[in-house]
């Protein structure tokens, strides 16, 4: 059996604290290295996404993060440059500053919101976007079908001149074959209802379709009270989970897309 006596004890100590020491040391410049290598990963990235061409942009790592920083014309480009880095890292700080060229009122950027969504064609009654715009910044909040009209809008969105930020709060709705049935049911039972089949010829049809897990949200705009009641039981007599009626009357109109008649399209 082996003892120590104070001076071995003190030895054996300060070893093994030397031992930590280093160990801190060889961790520390791993991690700047992968840091290093991630650095130069985001920034290959963005030369193949030509980012470099339309904005002044700097990346910064570390311990895993990027950040990017810097100047941009666009909107567009800050939100290319933010998806380029997310293809090398979970974890992106977006800080590059959006400068546009031309100054616009938040009114005009919301009409310009407005039309872009509604002349996405692959904006469907499955789909509801409700957008405001403050200070240049636009936020998006709603709910669409699939995965890749959420990025559509977004992109569509970000090119708008005169956009400096963009909140998007779009969430993507489930896939099953239940939501599915209830989406064409429900399209049958409220445009092939004689009280609303005026409407189903519409480019963009007033009552709009949300259906994720089993429940269904109905949003968009209506001429009268009498109809906003009616559409709430026709939603009710299906094998729906629960049914929000969002529909609101068309002199209550705020920030939602318009929608528009065959005629005006």
């Amino acid at each position: 059996m082996t003892s120590f006596d104070g001076g071995g004890r003190m030895a054996w100590g300060r070893a093994l604290a030397a031992l930590a020491a280093m160990n801190l040391i060889l961790g520390v410049a791993s991690a700047r290295a992968d840091d290093t290598a991630l650095q130069r990963q985001v920034e290959e990235r963005l030369r193949r996404a030509k980012v470099y061409e339309a904005a002044e942009i700097r990346v910064t790592v570390e311990n895993g993060s990027v950040t990017l920083e810097g100047l941009s014309a666009r909107m567009d480009v800050s939100l290319a440059a933010e998806r380029a880095a997310r293809k090398e890292s979970k974890h992106v700080v977006n800080r590059l500053l959006v400068v546009p060229e031309v100054e616009r009122k938040d009114a005009d950027i919301h009409k310009d919101v407005v039309d872009r969504i509604l002349r996405y064609a692959w904006y469907t009654v499955y789909d509801s976007i409700d957008a405001g715009v403050e200070n240049g910044v636009v936020l998006l909040r709603g709910s669409v079908n699939q995965p890749y009209r959420k990025t559509d809008i977004e992109n569509r969105v970000a090119g708008i001149p005169g956009v400096k930020g963009l909140v998007s709060e779009i969430r993507v709705q489930g896939v099953s074959g239940f939501d599915d049935r209830l989406r064409i049911e429900l399209v049958r039972r409220i445009y092939g209802d004689e009280r609303f089949v005026q409407y189903a010829s519409w480019v963009h049809p007033p009552i709009r379709i949300i259906v994720d897990k089993g429940h269904i949200t109905l949003t968009g705009l209506v001429g009268s009270a009498v109809e906003r009641q009616l559409v709430g039981p026709i939603a009710r007599g299906t094998l729906a989970f629960g049914v929000d009626n969002q529909v609101k009357l068309e002199r209550d109109r705020t920030a939602e897309p318009a929608r528009k008649t065959p005629a005006e399209s």
